[in-house]
């Protein structure tokens, strides 16, 4: 399994520099994708025609999402070559890619709100259950420490606090819905939706679900989840400071440059080689009927 998910990695990762054409449109749109979102969060909401405005960025925000994923969508479930790998070479027209994308930009709304919806209502549930244990486990902390500081005038330093284990748990259970179940659901649900129709894929969700969170699926996407996010986090957060102000803004600027080289290859090589392993034949055949022949 591991030499199968690597050699996807690699083998979207070549296809992906050989389509340079494609590969620049995606940044075009993710460029503008992240200029909206900076003018969203830096506007303020102080006259109408900056809440009209703000209205606007929001609206645009998603829909520059939305046509990204399907971009990246269709261009990784293209047409596969003789071997079963996807065709990113330059078969492949940018300009067709981006026309058929956006005749399928409705359909990669439409199967994706439901999941974002169930995703929001699970963290919304933990949430409020992680603010009543919380709640709850400080009232019993304070109840044992009271009577100790009434006998004690002397003010004592404060006890280590315990590990609250069922908080810790909650949180990372809403960061393991957002950051992997979510996107891993998603993925696969877009680019059924791309490859086989609307249709078709919400038939076989169930299908579509389980193989997302398949072994070799899970594996190809935290290998991606590396890229796009683990080192653009570490470049982001980790200042290097000197003491001449031109070179910090050089590495800042060149940092900037690589997170966003970074979270965008990381993303589409990951799409494109769960595209990859879905032209491999499954285990059961019985339970992935909605196959492409």
């Amino acid at each position: 399994m591991l030499a199968e998910t690597f050699q996807s990695i690699a083998t979207a990762t070549r296809q992906l520099f050989r389509n340079w054409r494609s590969l620049l449109m995606l940044a075009a749109i993710y460029a503008a994708l992240l200029a909206t979102l900076y003018f969203f969060l830096t506007i303020r909401e102080a006259s109408i025609a900056q809440v009209v405005f703000t209205f606007v960025l929001t609206v645009a925000a998603a829909v520059l999402f939305f046509e990204l994923q399907a971009i990246s969508a269709e261009c990784a479930s293209a047409p596969t070559t003789p071997g079963g790998l996807p065709a990113w070479g330059p078969r492949l027209n940018p300009i067709s890619a981006l026309k058929k994308s956006l005749t399928d930009f409705w359909k990669i709304v439409a199967i994706s709100l439901p999941a974002i919806a169930l995703a929001v209502l699970a963290v919304y549930l933990l949430g409020k259950v992680q603010g009543y244990v919380g709640a709850a486990f400080k009232s019993a902390t304070e109840l044992q420490e009271y009577p100790m500081a009434l006998l004690s005038r002397v003010p004592a330093a404060s006890p280590k606090q315990p590990v609250q284990w069922s908080v810790a748990i909650l949180t990372s259970g809403r960061y393991l819905i957002l950051g992997v179940l979510l996107p891993l659901a998603l993925i696969q649900l877009w680019l059924a939706t791309v490859h086989e129709g609307l249709v078709l894929t919400v038939r076989s969700a169930r299908t579509q679900i389980l193989r997302a969170f398949g072994p070799q699926s899970v594996l190809t996407y935290m290998s991606g989840f590396v890229v796009f996010a683990v080192i653009p986090y570490l470049l982001l957060y980790r200042t290097t400071t000197t003491k001449h102000a031109w070179l910090e803004v050089a590495l800042f600027v060149g940092r900037l440059g690589l997170v966003f080289g970074l979270t965008l290859f990381g993303w589409v090589v990951t799409m494109a080689a769960l595209a990859v392993s879905r032209q491999e034949p499954p285990d059961d055949p019985g339970d992935f009927a909605t196959q492409e022949s």
